[in-house]
């Protein structure tokens, strides 16, 4: 049986061949590039950068950015060409090998589903990003309807077939999660549905993917800020 790891690189190598029509700036691409564009940050840390589309597409549009990213799938980072740096990691394994407070913003697209901790996961990027910093999460939407229907029928949907996920999330989980490690959320919403705007209408049943930004709590035990839910 092959590793998780082994996984991962070989759905990168399919993926690396269909580059073409595979990475385009739409859905969880399109809503981080929005978000970085609107914070504008100077220091941004790429968790699972894979080949390094989100920061080749981004770059442009920023001013004066560093640029690191991270992935566990070497054939994939060697193609990430528009990093300023490029870190081999594990975050899983081995945690996050920054500084304290090193970025002040952190993407972490389609990565958390893969882990076997994704709350050991959150809590290193609270912890590398700054006070007042951001970080962007997406990750598949169990409660999306298409994969309800699919569960009523007795069929495990994609999320929870792909042998690669060891989780499964829904907003409201995701929510408790950043919220647990100090982090608040700023904009709750969904991508991928077909027509786009339904997920307008409801992120949490019309959406594939559960789109989040959160802000790193500028001191570690404030009560004060609430997780703000997605609409309904």
């Amino acid at each position: 049986m092959r590793s998780l790891r082994e996984l991962n690189q070989q759905s990168w190598d399919d993926r690396l061949e269909a580059r073409a029509h595979t990475y385009r700036l739409r859905g969880r691409f399109k809503f981080a590039c929005d978000r970085l564009c609107a914070r504008q940050p100077r220091s941004w840390l790429d968790i699972g950068t894979g080949n390094g589309f989100l920061p080749k597409v981004a770059r442009p549009l920023l001013k004066d950015v560093h640029i690191v990213g991270t992935d566990f799938a070497d054939n994939a980072l060697a193609a990430a060409d528009a990093l300023d740096e490029r870190v081999e990691n594990d975050i899983d394994a081995e945690g996050l090998p920054f500084a304290n407070a090193t970025f002040d913003f952190v993407t972490c697209l389609e990565v958390i589903e893969h882990l076997i901790f994704p709350e050991k996961a959150m809590a290193e990027i609270t912890r590398v990003l700054q006070p007042g910093g951001f970080a962007v999460i997406t990750v598949p939407n169990i409660q999306f309807i298409e994969y309800l229907v699919q569960l009523v029928r007795g069929k495990m949907p994609g999320p929870a077939a792909d042998p690669r996920h060891m989780s499964v999330f829904t907003h409201r989980f995701l929510g408790q999660i950043l919220q647990r490690n100090g982090l608040t959320v700023t904009l709750h919403a969904g991508c991928d549905a077909s027509p786009e705007w339904l997920a307008k209408i409801s992120p949490r049943f019309f959406a594939r993917t559960i789109a989040v930004e959160a802000q790193k709590n500028f001191f570690p035990d404030s009560t004060t800020l609430s997780v703000s839910a997605p609409q309904t």
